[in-house]
């Protein structure tokens, strides 16, 4: 899979311009690998820099383009979030809305926005814990916001703020990378284009339990990052939308042709060691930090 990193927005090069003097390129493999019909295509060292140089300006647009539209959006959307953060507060013990710190472009720290769709004791002792199926920390309103991808319409702020985009990785928390890291050769490339508010990932696949789930997310992030395109996110735009319309997820995929699970089973490979949560292990949990951590939200 391609190792790149796209350069700051400042940085981007021009049509012939050379991008070594930007953060473009750290890879001690430039060859970039694509599935076509079936196939697995070997393309050059040029091939690879003409794709990252031509993605790279795609980003730029895109993020231009997503700013103008989060605007938009949040304007016409902010009755209704203020709405969602009055029933919260109605229904459960707490604020309607909150922030929690997050890994972001070339791994800054931003705070995310987000209604809040858990119990405020949720992380009593302070340690981050993962959602599961049947979490009885979700609230009853929670649920409904969770199931709908609603609890994240505060996000477009940060879209707004340029701290996000529309598509793209989701964004994780900051402990939470650092022990992912441990467990994943490469974890933070995921980081070299700006985190969404959806991602193909996140509308793929089921919330993470297990570290082989988050191999398989990894994948499908540098599998966007890799094929990204106005067609691509415009598709996964819809099938976001389609979602919170109670159409279930599989439904979605296929009818954008976003279905990628036989592709992320066939490709991704993971050990027995995999099925288990990532903090299950305590000595990784209190390994040395390689990135800037401090939350007490619930996720």
């Amino acid at each position: 899979m391609l190792d790149f990193s796209l350069p700051h927005d400042d940085a981007f090069p021009g049509d012939e311009e050379d991008s070594s003097g930007s953060t473009v390129i750290r890879s001690s493999d430039v060859h970039e690998f694509h599935r076509r019909g079936g196939r697995i295509r070997r393309n050059t060292a040029a091939d690879s820099k003409r794709l990252a140089l031509a993605r790279a300006r795609y980003f730029k647009r895109k993020y231009a383009i997503e700013r103008t539209m989060a605007v938009a959006m949040f304007v016409v959307a902010s009755p209704f979030i203020a709405a969602l953060i009055a029933l919260v507060r109605m229904t459960s013990k707490g604020p309607g809305i909150y922030r929690q710190q997050r890994v972001g472009m070339h791994g800054e720290v931003f705070y995310v926005y987000k209604l809040r769709s858990m119990r405020v004791d949720a992380e009593k002792g302070g340690k981050p814990v993962w959602c599961s199926k049947k979490d009885s920390r979700v609230t009853r309103v929670g649920k409904f916001l969770r199931s709908t991808h609603l609890d994240e319409l505060p996000q477009l702020w940060n879209v707004v703020k340029g701290e996000m985009s529309l598509t793209g990785p989701r964004p994780e928390r900051p402990e939470i990378c650092e022990v992912l890291s441990n467990h994943i050769d490469d974890y933070y490339d995921r980081t070299v284009v700006k985190p969404g508010v959806t991602g193909l990932a996140q509308i793929n696949l089921e919330p993470d339990e297990t570290i082989a789930d988050v191999k398989r997310k990894q994948f499908l992030d540098m599998h966007y990052i890799e094929n990204a395109g106005f067609w691509l996110d415009a598709r996964m735009l819809v099938a976001t939308g389609l979602r919170v319309f109670f159409i279930k997820g599989e439904r979605a995929m296929r009818m954008m042709k976003l279905c990628h699970r036989d592709l992320v089973n066939s490709v991704v490979e993971t050990f027995p060691e995999d099925e288990r949560g990532p903090f299950d292990d305590s000595t990784r949990v209190a390994g040395e930090a390689t990135r800037p951590a401090q939350n007490h939200h619930p996720r």
